[in-house]
């Protein structure tokens, strides 16, 4: 049996719409693709979003989705990010993994990884499958979030 979670966030950006859903599922039996693959493995427990944040170098992210895990043994290493959907000119090529440098002790007790997003001026939407990878090779569960840019 599986329970799922839905949250959606939406943000009025400066020169574009982002509109952003995340959709976390966890599974409660034996372990599939949305579980941990070990009792010590990370575990990506949300994601939620900020819109229009400023990077420091003049550059307006248009999403910012934060990544909240932990990590039992506090040796995740990367998080993963995979294309599961999209009406746009958008390739998996072009979605990005991120290292993940938090101080072991931080994982442990909780910790947040963020990413971006840049809409830019095309109307699209984008469903992202994220989860994290520790250095023992467990993987955590799966969370999946869409992007909606400029209406799309």
């Amino acid at each position: 049996m599986s329970a799922t979670t839905k949250s959606l966030f939406a943000g009025l950006l400066t020169s574009t719409f982002a509109l952003v859903a995340c959709q976390t599922t966890s599974t409660k039996s034996t372990p599939s693709p949305a579980s941990p693959s070990s009792a010590s493995a990370p575990v990506l427990q949300s994601v939620t979003m900020r819109t229009n944040v400023p990077t420091g170098n003049g550059i307006v992210m248009s999403v910012v989705p934060d990544f909240h895990f932990v990590a039992p043994n506090g040796n995740a290493i990367v998080l993963r990010r995979e294309l599961v959907d999209t009406n746009g000119a958008i390739a998996q090529t072009q979605i990005n993994s991120e290292t993940i440098n938090i101080h072991a002790e931080a994982q442990k007790k909780g910790a947040v990884l963020s990413g971006g997003w840049r809409c830019g001026v095309a109307q699209y939407y984008v469903t992202l499958r994220a989860y994290i990878m520790d250095s023992d090779g467990n993987r955590s569960n799966s969370i999946e979030y869409t992007i909606h840019c400029n209406g799309g």
